[in-house]
């Protein structure tokens, strides 16, 4: 039986908004939880600009996020859980440390708790009805090769290696899957880019990724092996029961159109729910 819902908790699909309206939250009943930190155009006066990093926002990240949870509810009649940051990432970046996130703006450190706090209720909600939770955080890069940088918290020194020395590495049991290695006992290379890796899930089916079996480290290119949220929410020793990876995206050919956006959708929809079903023995409860 699924736990009771409090009286108060939304209900799956419901949109609230907390932190003034600077995040928006969409509850899910599906066990992935979809964060969108640099999607965000509010720019408020009361929000000073930040000084340092990385200032510019991820072009249409916000609507990739949408298209793709609007697919998954198509195909599993259920919701995934949605945390998107609407203040523009000049103003606030909740993939950074608080201090570098809202550079010592008050308001803007508000903002990154609400956030943050969102995203750990979202996957608590999740772990409680399945037993697990699957972070996805989403991004997009400007990089030479316009492929899906799937970051497991690893980065291209240890991807850059043979199956072998992946594996001998131990550099699994601090990436962002580490719950399911230990629950599972699959190899690093197997679980990370294997044939049966989410790499090669997107791979198939038409969404060229790294890791996969195809492209099993960046090489000596540029690189995202995930920040901040993967890393405090699903690699940290006290996010037991809690996996996920950030998915950063190209502009060309997955961010750029309405139509790019709904293929990415249908392709990664289907990628994570084989993923889920193999590797965690999950279904939607409609396929029950």
């Amino acid at each position: 039986l699924l736990p009771a819902q409090a009286a108060d908790a939304p209900r799956a699909g419901e949109v609230t908004f907390v932190a003034d309206r600077l995040v928006e939250c969409i509850a899910g009943d599906l066990p992935l939880v979809i964060t969108v930190p640099h999607g965000g155009r509010l720019t408020p006066d009361s929000f000073p600009r930040r000084k340092q990093g990385v200032t510019d926002m991820d072009v249409n990240t916000q609507e990739l996020a949408r298209a793709f949870a609007a697919e998954l509810s198509r195909r599993t009649g259920g919701h995934a859980a949605l945390v998107i940051s609407l203040l523009h990432r000049s103003r606030l970046d909740p993939n950074r440390e608080i201090a570098e996130a809202a550079g010592g703006s008050a308001p803007a450190e508000a903002v990154w708790r609400a956030f943050h706090g969102a995203v750990e209720s979202a996957l608590a909600a999740a772990v409680k009805r399945h037993g697990f939770a699957f972070l996805i955080d989403l991004h997009g890069h400007a990089h030479p090769i316009a492929r899906l940088e799937l970051g497991y918290g690893l980065g291209a020194p240890q991807l850059n290696v043979d199956d072998a020395a992946f594996d001998r590495s131990g550099v699994i049991g601090i990436s962002t899957l580490r719950d399911l290695h230990l629950a599972r006992g699959i190899g690093a290379a197997e679980l990370l880019r294997g044939p049966r890796s989410l790499g090669a899930l997107l791979s198939e089916r038409g969404q060229r990724a790294v890791p996969s079996p195809a492209e099993p480290g960046p090489g000596n290119n540029p690189f995202f092996s995930g920040g901040y949220i993967v890393r405090r929410h699903a690699s940290e020793p006290a996010t037991t029961k809690v996996d996920g990876l950030q998915i950063e995206c190209p502009r060309p050919g997955v961010r750029d159109t309405a139509d790019n956006r709904t293929r990415f959708a249908s392709a990664a929809s289907e990628a994570i729910l084989v993923f889920l079903r193999e590797q965690y023995r999950w279904e939607p409860a409609a396929r029950r």
